[in-house]
């Protein structure tokens, strides 16, 4: 499995993780208005059929709050990179946002602990 940290110098960075746990939704005045914002850009950029907020686990000790969507090419560097933008624009560049592209049984187990932000009236038509 792959995340994407868009933050990262090397704009986006890749990572193999072994381990995912999903924990729940990631919510609070902030996270409200970024998940507006993305929302905002999903619909504008068509790509993305549906995306959460989550906080998640990677192994035993790692949390992190991770983005994590189902976009109809699976993983997109470019749509990370513009995600990226949008998160720096709100949070600056210190801090970071992990996106993760989900497989469908990913998916499944996401959304039985979060919320679906951005659900695409595309998908299914």
């Amino acid at each position: 499995m792959s995340r994407f940290n868009p933050a990262s110098k090397k704009n986006p960075e890749e990572f193999q993780v072994p381990q995912l746990r999903f924990l729940g939704e990631q919510d609070g005045p902030p996270e409200r208005e970024l998940k507006c914002r993305l929302a905002e850009f999903f619909e504008r950029d068509k790509t993305v059929n549906k995306a959460y907020l989550a906080r998640v686990a990677y192994g035993a000790e790692s949390f992190a709050v991770a983005l994590c969507l189902h976009a109809q090419l699976g993983p997109d560097r470019g749509l990370a990179e513009e995600v990226g933008k949008i998160f720096a624009s709100m949070f600056g560049g210190h801090e970071h946002l992990d996106i993760i592209f989900l497989s469908e049984m990913q998916e499944a187990e996401l959304a039985r602990v979060c919320k679906l932000f951005f659900p695409s009236w595309r998908e299914g038509a």
